[in-house]
């Protein structure tokens, strides 16, 4: 029989055929935008997702962008500078790491790697062989990774380069003149060039010890083609320095290696333990306090022995030079070593200030001790008044302090009792809380007439107190 379909059957196939369209122009309007956004470089992406149902929704997603405007100069000696501009957007990279390529060989430049990054926008990459090259900027955070466009070509020449004809000595002071430098622009193949005016520069090249270096660091070249340099020097000791030349269209060079060694010690520094605190003590146990000498660049001075005198603002204060050792007031650095430590005890609260003094050296800032009372151990009364009234409260209240074992006032509040060799009258308290480390007896009162009365306070295992004597009258 032949098929035949109702109206309403038409109907019915025409809606379908109505959501089927809209969802192929869905899908085909999501290809488009995401085709533009990869064509365009577009910043931060979206996605738009078609959902079942009715409606749709967009959803934002950070993005490291990559670095731009990488630039280098069209030729250069085996130095080449190298600047761009940092990603924009919300994520902000760590670092970025660079490399230069030619021909189909792509290799790290400026000393960057993924796991070694610069946090600037600008390196140098000494040295770079003769060729032609590009370079490409790698912007990294965590696993993320954005990769720049090439920079335009730069052309490395080094048929004149840079040659240290006096280099540094093997070893040289802190602080003091590095021995004359000098610096001759020449040939490939080592014959000087005679060209006079070219300016020369004089940085670290490699820094094992972190140092600055001090002095004229550009000369010009005399006629001969050599740049001198008098009066360089470098602050902090290391082993394995060098200095390294560099001129603008000539291929730099790097000096032998050498020493920094400290010069003369001149001062005395605290390097660990400036502000100790503990309870009181009769056995020197808070530090260790240590002190090192150096020389006027911070760097720490091995040779020769130094006695340290060591003094405390505080008369019950002492040193040792183990913790719990015996007492000393003294401590020495001996040959071969920088520094000397010491331990301090004092018997009694409060702050006290500790002073170190070596001859010939500059005195460091005073070590702060901060003493605490110790455990309570015993109790100790007021002085009660000689002669007393009968039958009135003693005035001023009796009042029993609880102190550590070296008298020195504590927070206790154990309670104390007290007793008397005279009659007390009955309503009298004669147990009472400490407060802050007192006890205060406000109502004591005598019943009769007494000479040579004393009262006793007791409080558990601490240490018990007899007043002074006083009459009754």
């Amino acid at each position: 029989m032949p098929t035949t379909s109702s109206p309403d059957a038409r109907q019915g196939l025409r809606r379908e055929l109505v959501v089927l369209k809209g969802a192929v122009r869905s899908r085909l309007a999501a290809a488009v935008v995401l085709f533009l956004a990869v064509l365009l470089g577009a910043g931060p992406a979206a996605a738009y997702w078609a959902a079942s149902g009715k409606g749709s929704t967009t959803a934002a997603v950070a993005t490291l962008l990559p670095p731009t405007n990488v630039s280098v100069p069209a030729s250069s000696g085996s130095s080449v500078a190298v600047s761009w501009t940092g990603s924009a957007g919300a994520v902000a990279p760590t670092g970025y790491y660079v490399t230069r390529t030619s021909g189909t060989t792509t290799s790290a430049a400026c000393g960057s790697s993924p796991s070694a990054l610069i946090t600037g926008t600008t390196c140098s990459d000494i040295p770079v062989p003769d060729g032609t090259y590009s370079y490409q900027v790698t912007a990294v955070y965590r696993s993320w990774t954005a990769a720049s466009t090439g920079s335009g070509s730069v052309t490395v020449s080094s048929l004149v380069k840079l040659a240290f004809t006096a280099q540094p000595a093997a070893s040289v002071t802190a602080g003091s003149a590095i021995s004359t430098l000098t610096v001759q622009l020449q040939t490939e193949g080592g014959v000087p060039v005679l060209s006079g005016g070219v300016p020369v520069t004089i940085g670290i090249g490699t820094n094992p010890g972190g140092g600055a270096l001090g002095g004229t660091l550009t000369a010009t070249t005399n006629p001969s083609g050599a740049a001198t340099f008098n009066g360089l020097s470098i602050d902090t000791a290391g082993a394995g320095y060098t200095l390294a030349a560099s001129s603008a269209g000539y291929a730099g060079t790097a000096s032998t290696s050498f020493s920094v060694v400290p010069a003369a010690a001149s001062q005395l520094v605290v390097t660990a333990g400036s502000s100790l605190a503990g309870t009181a003590s009769s056995a020197a146990l808070l530090g260790p306090a240590t002190l090192q000498r150096q020389d006027a660049y911070g760097n720490a001075v091995t040779s020769g022995t130094t006695t340290i005198s060591l003094a405390s603002s505080s008369a019950s204060g002492f040193f040792s030079n183990t913790a719990n050792g015996t007492k000393t007031t003294s401590v020495a650095i001996a040959a071969g070593s920088a520094s000397a430590s010491f331990f301090y005890g004092d018997t009694t609260a409060g702050t006290a200030t500790i002073t170190a003094a070596a001859t010939g050296l500059s005195s460091p800032t005073p070590v702060t001790a901060t003493i605490t009372a110790a455990a309570a151990g015993k109790l100790k009364f007021d002085t009660v008044p000689t002669s007393v009234p009968r039958n009135v409260n003693i005035t001023p209240p009796v009042t029993v302090r609880i102190l550590d074992a070296f008298g020195n006032a504590t927070a206790s509040t154990a309670a104390v009792t007290v007793q008397s060799t005279c009659v007390l009258k009955t309503t009298s308290v004669l147990t009472a809380s400490a407060v802050s480390g007192a006890a205060t007896f406000a109502d004591l009162q005598f019943v009769r007439k007494s000479t040579g009365c004393t009262l006793t306070a007791t409080s558990g295992t601490l240490a018990s107190d007899t007043s002074n004597a006083f009459n009754v009258e």
